[in-house]
């Protein structure tokens, strides 16, 4: 199998592979989904089927179901189920994240709030996520509902720290670190937690596969720092600087500010002051590059990623645990 593992192909057909490879899975989550949004109340359920149409990458309920599926007592519904859950919180963590950031587009389509106003938009999210708790409440084991409950509660601390943190130029790493475990690999961690628990595995391995989902949480969201300055991007389906625009700063800068001295702080600084100008934009990709900030911070994803190996080298040998190798293998080479 290690021939396939160091073939030379794009992330996107690796993570297509592994999409069609849990594809039956992945039906039965869009579908379970749907009825939810068939259920919800009034104007609700069109607005959430509107939503649920554009699918996304499904990275979290692909990881999810590689995963469980690469263990030896697995059951096919209730990860289906744990899968559909995860996919709402994240639905919903992405319809509150573009009304706090007042976001316009989300994949190249109007958000929720812009289409439907902000009232509405909160009630839909609000909607999906306890919808989402519904649905593990009862899962025969309790390790279940509680780590999507804890990765929920971390997600929104997280976006109240990002909130708290927006436009300070002295962010730490520590601090950093705390904003994109919580906002990006809470969920992720929940995957790999709960896809090794209903794989079967001991309690060594549901450690272990949180750790692992949470090094790949922490890598994915590093190299979308990445792409939203434009670096490494193709056909991205964002406007790139909106993490600036918001006032976050992200790893590229914190590695600057680091390590740059106090002429260059200043005119960085002077250069955010103007980030929604083009030529501004220009300048601070191209500090960054001089300073190597954004190799720095693909090295730290690389370093995250291959911290994951050891324990996916650990997995029974299978057509699941080969996909998911690649897909975290390959994550640090996305370009979109």
């Amino acid at each position: 199998m290690s021939d396939i593992l160091t073939s030379v192909v794009s992330y996107e057909h690796v993570l297509r592979d592994a999409r069609d490879c849990v594809a039956i899975g992945l039906e039965e989550v869009q579908k379970l989904m749907v009825d939810v949004a068939n259920n919800a109340p009034g104007k609700l359920a069109g607005q959430l089927n509107s939503l649920l149409a554009r699918r996304g990458k499904r990275i979290r309920s692909t990881f999810l179901f590689l995963l469980a599926s690469s263990g030896p007592t697995w059951q096919f519904e209730r990860t289906v189920r744990v899968a559909a859950a995860i996919e709402l919180i994240h639905l919903a963590s992405l319809v509150h994240d573009d009304i706090i950031d007042d976001s316009d587009l989300r994949r190249n389509e109007k958000t929720a709030h812009k289409r439907w106003g902000n009232r509405m938009a909160v009630l839909l999210g609000d909607y999906t996520l306890a919808k989402s708790m519904e649905m593990v409440w009862s899962d025969r084991d309790h390790r279940i509902p509680l780590s999507l409950s804890k990765a929920s509660s971390r997600l929104i601390m997280a976006e109240v720290m990002e909130v708290d943190q927006a436009g300070n130029a002295d962010l730490t790493l520590e601090q950093y670190f705390s904003v994109i475990e919580g906002k990006t690999a809470s969920l992720i961690q929940a995957c790999g937690e709960c896809g090794a628990i209903l794989a079967g595995f001991d309690d060594g391995m549901v450690r272990s596969g949180a750790d692992v989902g949470l090094n790949f949480g922490i890598a994915f969201q590093i190299i979308d720092d990445l792409l939203d300055f434009g670096y490494g991007a193709e056909n991205l389906d964002k406007r790139t600087f909106s993490d600036l625009k918001n006032g976050n700063f992200t790893l590229p800068l914190i590695l600057f500010f680091a390590g740059c001295d106090a002429s260059e702080r200043q005119e960085m600084l002077g250069h955010l002051a103007t980030s929604s100008n083009l030529l501004s934009q220009t300048k601070i990709k191209a500090i960054l590059e001089t300073h190597m900030a954004f190799q720095k911070a693909r090295d730290i994803a690389v370093d995250r990623i291959n911290a994951c190996m050891p324990f996916l080298d650990s997995l029974p040998d299978n057509e699941a645990s080969l996909h998911l190798k690649k897909v975290c293998r390959m994550m640090t080479e996305r370009s979109v």
